[in-house]
């Protein structure tokens, strides 16, 4: 790991994932899904949404960028990868555990399959970002956020943007909408600190403390997606105790 050269991002990167390494980072089995409706937000150009609804789950994906045509979102996206991709050659420490040609393939399959099934069934993609959403109170049982909260946090506070977009007060706003349109559950990934020595991020305990304050218990899954050092590889798992309260 390099203090000098982080890795950074000046914005957020349309970059996707597969279903398969969403039960990874989230912790999930695919047999949990079943029946369940599930907000992926942000979703970018993955495959989670048609791969699970194939699997009989209800799902609505968010994002911001899905207010362009397939092929410019294409084209964008594989722009993102190629320089995700080469940033990460470049800077080995903040490259994926594993082979980073089949990490580079799983996001060309992720598009791929996005790219169709945005086509196919526009009504699964709703253009929309944090810490606005278009959904009624408790309208999802299970509320998915991944590569967006802590990841890009600024970079002076342990994430990867340049800017101050992305800060703790945007954090706290986020995550009080990402509760108030869920009604079970919300998993958040990554929640490891970037660019500095391992540990969790910074924003990490102000947001539990939040989350708990609202009515909701906190814990954090190691993941077995292999991104990070495993003693700091872990997901935010956040349950609502309460199916009476009024706040978030």
């Amino acid at each position: 790991m390099s203090a000098q050269a982080p890795f950074s991002l000046p914005t957020v990167a349309f970059f996707g994932r597969t279903l398969a390494e969403y039960l990874q980072c989230f912790c999930l089995d695919a047999k949990e899904l079943r029946g369940l409706r599930v907000l992926d937000c942000p979703s970018g150009p993955g495959s989670f949404a048609a791969e699970a609804t194939a699997l009989g789950c209800d799902v609505v994906a968010v994002d911001p960028a899905y207010e362009a045509s397939a092929d410019e979102l294409e084209r964008r996206a594989s722009a993102d990868i190629d320089a995700c991709i080469k940033q990460m050659r470049a800077k080995p420490w903040a490259a994926p555990l594993g082979d980073l040609d089949a990490y580079e393939a799983a996001k060309r399959e992720a598009l791929g399959r996005f790219i169709k099934d945005f086509r196919a069934n526009p009504e699964r993609y709703r253009a929309a970002s944090l810490p606005k959403l278009p959904f009624a109170d408790r309208q999802f049982d299970l509320v998915l956020s991944g590569h967006l909260l802590f990841f890009y946090a600024p970079l002076a506070e342990d994430g990867a943007l340049e800017g101050h977009r992305f800060d703790l007060a945007w954090h706290h706003e986020a995550i009080g909408e990402l509760a108030r349109v869920c009604s079970g559950e919300m998993r958040v990934y990554p929640t490891m600190a970037l660019n500095v020595a391992p540990r969790r991020h910074c924003y990490a305990s102000p947001i539990e403390a939040d989350l708990e304050a609202r009515g909701w218990r906190c814990n954090f899954l190691p993941s077995i997606y292999a991104q990070y050092p495993p003693s700091w590889n872990n997901c935010l798992v956040a349950r609502r105790l309460s199916v009476t309260a009024t706040s978030g």
